[in-house]
């Protein structure tokens, strides 16, 4: 014979879900600690360094993921294309 899960009762008072506890206040150890992530956005590039792919090659490459019986979805050949054609 199987043996059977014990389900504790819920709590009529507040339809079984758990309290919210208070919020802790943090001591002043923990608010002076640093982390080594930067805060500071990334610098905008310039665009210079990206390759400059037109639209014909991505078909064409999208066309031979499709073709090779190892692709997706036309929208994830196209995607696929576009990253390899520019190395990313």
């Amino acid at each position: 014979m199987a043996k059977k899960e014990m389900i504790p009762p819920r709590s009529p008072g507040n339809g079984g879900q758990s309290q919210a506890r208070p919020a802790q206040p943090q001591s002043n150890a923990a608010a002076a600690m640093s982390t080594s992530v930067r805060n500071s956005a990334l610098p905008k590039s310039s665009g210079a360094g990206r390759k400059q792919i037109s639209h014909e090659q991505i078909a064409a490459r999208a066309y031979e993921i499709s073709q090779s019986g190892k692709g997706g979805s036309p929208e994830d050949n196209w995607l696929r294309a576009e990253r390899e054609l520019r190395g990313s």
